[in-house]
Parts: C-alpha cells; sequence; structure tokens
C-alpha cells in the first residue's frame, strides 16, 4: 500500500539500513549467558548478565523494535492504527511515512525536506545506511516504469533457485504445455 501511495502522489521512496540492528536495544529484564570458551575471567563467576541484546537471543528482535518503537515516537511519528509497522509524521499540512521490516526502513512523504530531516534524525540515532532510492528490498525488485507505474519482481530470487537447482541453462515457456 506505501507503495501504491508513493507512486500515487509521486512521492520519492528512500530505503535505510540499519546496521546491527539488533545489537542496538539494551535488555529490560534480567537475562543471562554462559561464559564463552576461551575468556578468562575469576573463578566466582560461572556467567554474565546481558545488558544489550546479541544475535541468536529470542528476546532480541522484540527490544530492538521497542528502541524503535520509542525513538521515532519521541520525534513526532505515531504508528498507524491499521499496521504496526507503519509509522506517520504530519507537521504543517505535509506528511511522512515510515514503513520498517526488521531492519529495513522506507521512508516516503510529501515533504523533501521533512524526509531529509527524518533521515538526519534517524541517523544520528542508529548507524544506518542510506540507499537512496529504494530499487531493491526484501528480495523484491522494484523498476519504475515510463507510464508512472511501478513493476515489482523477484527474478534474483528466481535467478538464485535456477542456481541451486542447476537448472539455469533451462528454456522458459509460458504455460506447462508448449503449443
Amino acid at each position: 500500500m506505501v507503495v501504491a501511495i508513493t507512486k500515487y502522489f509521486d512521492w520519492t521512496l528512500d530505503l535505510l539500513d540499519v546496521v546491527t540492528a539488533l545489537l542496538c536495544g539494551e535488555m529490560k529484564e534480567k537475562v543471562f549467558c554462559a561464559i564463552p570458551e576461551g575468556v578468562e575471567v575469576d573463578e566466582d563467576f560461572d556467567c554474565f548478565e546481558l545488558l544489550k541484546a546479541i544475535y541468536g537471543l529470542k528476546q532480541a528482535s522484540r527490544v530492538w523494535n521497542e528502541n524503535f518503537h520509542e525513538f521515532v515516537c519521541s520525534i513526532g511519528f505515531q504508528v498507524s492504527d491499521f499496521d504496526p509497522c507503519l509509522y506517520l509524521k504530519i507537521t504543517s499540512g505535509e506528511c511522512v511515512l515510515l514503513l520498517v521490516y526488521v531492519d529495513d526502513v522506507l521512508v516516503t512523504g510529501s515533504s523533501t525536506e521533512l524526509i531529509m530531516r527524518t533521515k538526519s534524525d534517524l541517523k544520528a540515532r542508529f548507524e544506518m545506511t542510506d540507499s537512496g532510492k529504494c530499487a531493491f528490498v526484501l528480495g523484491i525488485e522494484m523498476v519504475d516504469n515510463d507510464s508512472g507505474s511501478v513493476t515489482m519482481c523477484q527474478r534474483r530470487y528466481v535467478e538464485d533457485v535456477l542456481k541451486c537447482f542447476g537448472m539455469t541453462d533451462c528454456k522458459a515457456v509460458t504455460s506447462p504445455i508448449s503449443s
């Protein structure tokens, strides 16, 4: 739906990727882990308390999401009533939308200035890579057409599957029965 809105209003759609997102959140509950082999500590210790989330921890995704949610709400965004991954900010008749999937953040809106300010705020809080105009997200390639529409395809995924099964030289047909 966000892509459709973006195309309808002729807005830009940018992609940000949070670097090591799952390591950004601070633990709110007590979680302990065994001391990794090779780490030397006093004999009095047999475990560590985790202060931050780590990869593989069940709570890591939730802790990251809470961290992101708290921050974007602190800079004026509201979570959508219809989608918990969609955040909206309306300022002086202009709006910005953030669509979040784990560590990928799509940014669009009616004001280039507001989009840039939002991206700047996010980058100041989280280490992020800014891909600019979104051309590839969640395994989906997005190609703008001359007509103003967008084609979404998974060409790379299909090519990877063909490669995995040794079928890169297969001949495509438009239906199961050759005519």
